[in-house]
């Protein structure tokens, strides 16, 4: 169970995908990104990748694979994936290797390209 606390509405993504201080990351595979699409100003970093690219990737690397600076530990992450459980597990690798503002989009890309016209 995810704490509520951690948990976005889709009317919060809808403010944070204007807000570039805040960073969105999509856990799902490029090739299901290729074929749905992605939520605007959202970054993919696949579930597998995610805790090696937060903690070990550079800040140079980083920029020049996602076109942003790489995320401070205080920086609040968004994740989200296709129904919400990959996000929550990505969420947890987060919060374990020291990134403590970070949230899950549990309604994730199902509720996202249901509502978002």
């Amino acid at each position: 169970m995810v704490d509520p606390k951690r948990v976005v509405s889709y009317e919060d993504v809808l403010k944070i995908i204007h807000q570039p201080e805040k960073i969105i990351i999509d856990v799902r595979n490029p090739d299901e990104v290729n074929t749905t699409g992605k939520i605007p100003s959202s970054i993919n970093i696949p579930l597998p990748q995610v805790q090696h690219v937060l903690m070990s990737m550079s800040e140079e690397e980083f920029k020049k694979n996602y076109q942003r600076r790489k995320p401070d530990s205080s920086d609040e992450l968004i994740f989200y994936c296709q129904s919400g459980r990959r996000s929550s597990e990505a969420l947890n690798k987060a919060l374990e290797i020291g990134y403590t503002n970070s949230k899950t989009y549990l309604g994730s890309w199902n509720d996202w390209s249901n509502r978002f016209k």
